[in-house]
């Protein structure tokens, strides 16, 4: 519900898209104006009593905001604020209903005598991928009411952002994973990829993984769920590919741990010179954004704090550097955040480069085009990370080519990139008009509305809103999608709740941005916390370092993850990390 200060205006009067355009610009200036300091309960505390953070944030922003009469900012902001808080219950109502969902479903999760069988009447749903998107959707479908099929040549979710973690050993690669089966028992899963969609049949050609193996065969479906993200990108960059490590997932992770251990090793061997130890011991990281930035920091944690004990000669030459090609480090944070992280970074020995385009990397080198300079800058290096770009998956590029308007829309709003598919407000995919094929995460783009962040954040809650339209059985052919008529007499039925709540016709899709985190290295860290628009707190520090950790508990998808990554920062800290190279 909306309110105003002195009216109260139910949802369904104004259309979706009025409530949306109300601005909500100046509570976000208005909260960026305040000093940097550590997160306090108080706030939070403050999120369920907006006028007293209203009044708090108003007469803060006063000299930011000379033009615009005190009255009318307040009330701007407490709109946004109210809108944001709005939305944050109903995710807690949507949350409740997936609760009882699971304690509904739990015989058959605990049932030895699972039905494999696909039954008749259901929707036949299929989601390409294991990712964040697939891995929501998975936890909380309910196959009581969709017949499900997971695609993927992963058989595991990949606890992404603790991928730079993984790569230096800090946590155990295990410690991160989740077997796409463990997270819901109840739906199919074949291992393999989607090489080619019939969309007039509606099927599925299905390679299975490892390529050779199997013979390909075919997979009808209702409803087809995108969930295939994107992958690294050279950008055009010569020797990207050939000579650079990335850090999109735990094989990456795996390859780059046992290449910084590698080029020790053959630093310490008497056959090198100083200049060429030098070489083996700079680790250059092409990217300024969060994987960069908290690659950099287990990097110098791990170099500092392990490897300086056993190549105590060998510390004194290692260099870590962070190339970007943007102005200021983590782009996506609050100007305050950005300076902050720099300077944490440089403390620790760090090198920045800013305006620094990378032009070509070889084995040995990086050329470097630094902005305002004529020539290149050339680094002699001993391991190149690339976490600077992303492109889409094959599959989403030939889509692109089989649905006429999407590569309209690609001209129209992305300058002819194809690398995701354009989506409606609830996430069908543009151009395919029964609504059969749903797109999420990183390889979608919503059409009428600035491109979302590829984060974690934005893919999971993507994925539990399309599990939910599948869960309440929304007609996804209708212009809106509307509950079917009629209802189920199961008094715990979901589609019941939607009645009640009065969403017979689907709420579309709003991402609630609760912040961002990032780690710095030596128990240091930036994080943002907020609730939509408004920012609740920013902190730096060790308090923020605090903050980081909780959450990504907290965030773990399981007890076993939980527990295990605890374990691992316990035992990194007590024993270091595992030097051995296998």
């Amino acid at each position: 519900m909306l309110r105003s200060q002195s009216t109260s205006v139910h949802s369904n009067v104004l259309p979706w898209h009025a409530r949306r355009a109300w601005p909500t610009q100046r509570a976000v200036e208005a909260v960026e104006a305040r000093p940097l300091r550590p997160l306090f309960g108080a706030q939070l505390v403050a999120l369920v009593a907006p006028g007293a953070l209203v009044s708090s944030l108003a007469s803060k922003s006063r000299g930011s905001s000379r033009h615009v009469p005190s009255q009318r900012r307040i009330h701007t902001v407490r709109r946004g604020l109210v809108e944001d808080v709005e939305q944050a219950l109903e995710e807690l109502a949507n949350t409740a209903e997936d609760a009882l969902l699971h304690v509904t479903r739990l015989p058959a999760w605990l049932s030895s005598e699972r039905d494999s069988r696909r039954s008749e009447g259901k929707r036949q749903v299929v989601v390409l991928g294991t990712g964040w998107a697939a891995h929501a959707i998975a936890k909380i479908i309910d196959v009581s009411k969709v017949d499900v099929c997971v695609i993927s040549p992963r058989n595991y979710f990949v606890f992404t952002p603790m991928l730079a973690a993984a790569a230096v050993g800090t946590v155990e690669y295990r410690s991160i994973l989740e077997h796409i089966r463990s997270a819901n028992p109840t739906v199919d899963y074949y291992q393999g990829t989607c090489e080619s969609i019939n969309m007039e049949k509606k099927e599925l050609l299905i390679r299975p993984y490892p390529p050779g193996l199997e013979k390909d065969f075919v997979l009808p479906y209702d409803v087809l769920v995108m969930a295939v993200g994107l992958r690294p990108s050279s950008l055009g960059v010569p020797g990207v590919s050939t000579h650079c490590l990335f850090l999109k997932n735990i094989e990456d992770a795996r390859r780059l741990r046992k290449q910084v251990t590698q080029n020790f090793e053959a630093a310490d061997l008497p056959t090198k010179d100083e200049e060429e130890r030098k070489r083996l011991l700079t680790f250059v990281v092409v990217g300024g954004g969060p994987t960069g930035c908290e690659f950099c920091g287990e990097l110098s944690d791990f170099v500092k704090n392990d490897l300086r004990r056993f190549y105590p000669k060998l510390a004194p030459l290692v260099r870590i550097l962070l190339l970007h090609r943007g102005a200021n480090v983590l782009p996506s944070f609050g100007k305050d955040l950005q300076v902050a992280a720099a300077e944490t970074l440089e403390k620790q020995g760090i090198e920045i480069f800013t305006n620094a385009a990378v032009t070509e990397v070889n084995s040995a080198q990086v050329h470097v085009k630094m902005k305002g300079k004529t020539e290149d800058m050339i680094l002699p290096c001993g391991l190149t990370v690339w976490a600077a770009g992303q492109i889409g998956q094959e599959l989403v590029r030939h889509m692109h080519q089989e649905i006429p308007q999407q590569k309209e829309l690609a001209q129209e709003k992305a300058n002819g990139n194809d690398s995701q598919l354009f989506v409606d407000r609830w996430l069908r995919v543009c151009g395919v008009l029964d609504g059969s094929m749903i797109a999420l995460g990183d390889c979608a783009r919503m059409k009428d509305e600035d491109p979302l962040p590829q984060t974690a954040q934005v893919a999971a809650q993507q994925g539990a809103f399309v599990a939910r339209i599948l869960n309440k059985q929304y007609d996804l052919a209708a212009e809106i999608p509307t509950l079917p008529p009629g209802g189920n007499d199961n008094p715990f039925d979901v589609a019941r709740f939607a009645y009640i709540r009065g969403h017979t016709e689907a709420m579309p899709f709003r991402f609630l941005d609760l912040g961002r985190l990032a780690y710095l290295g030596q128990s240091q860290a930036v994080a943002e916390v907020g609730v939509g628009s408004t920012t609740v707190s920013q902190a730096k520090g060790l308090a923020a370092f605090v903050l980081w950790r909780s959450v990504y508990i907290v965030k773990q998808v399981s007890f076993r993850n939980r527990v295990l990554v605890l374990f691992d920062w316990i035992k990194s800290r007590l024993f270091g990390r595992d030097l051995t190279r296998f």
